[in-house]
């Protein structure tokens, strides 16, 4: 899913249920729940396209969703538990994404006689391997038709 997907609905469960314990350990959980429907979002055929290219909407995504959840959910929610759930919300891809920058392809070939960055790596590709069981991808214009229901499902179910 989008980052901004992942950080609406982190918001709302924040707005509805501002623990800042329960409100991230949701959010978090919920970003597991939400790349288990078919959707697209910027890790889809990224091998297909430039590091640099995906990498920046990726960044640009992330600007986006976390500045549009701060707007909306920020007047009716306590600051610590809604950047909390932002952050775990979208936790799992900050986790994944120096994965594919710097340890995938032609890149890992830079590490190959460093045992410590190797270590790194190695854990980054373990953890790429338990984000991605969750992961199920479609083609854009039914992934996307899909993600924004789940935003919209989630929304109604939290409001």
């Amino acid at each position: 899913m989008l980052i901004t997907a992942h950080t609406l609905v982190a918001g709302a469960i924040a707005s509805k249920i501002p623990d800042p314990i329960i409100a991230p350990t949701l959010s978090l959980v919920s970003h597991f729940v939400m790349d288990s429907i078919p959707h697209w979002d910027f890790g889809t055929k990224w091998s297909q396209r430039p590091k640099w290219q995906t990498g920046m909407v990726a960044i640009l995504d992330t600007i986006i969703g976390l500045s549009l959840s701060y707007i909306i959910f920020s007047p009716s929610t306590p600051p610590l538990p809604l950047l909390l759930s932002l952050f775990f919300g979208i936790l799992p891809d900050l986790v994944e994404a120096p994965y594919y920058m710097f340890f995938v392809g032609n890149i890992a070939k830079r590490w190959k006689h460093n045992s410590f960055m190797t270590a790194i790596g190695n854990a980054l590709h373990s953890i790429h391997i338990y984000e991605n069981i969750f992961h199920t991808k479609t083609s854009f214009s039914l992934g996307v038709v899909t993600q924004a229901l789940a935003v919209v499902f989630f929304l109604f179910i939290l409001r």
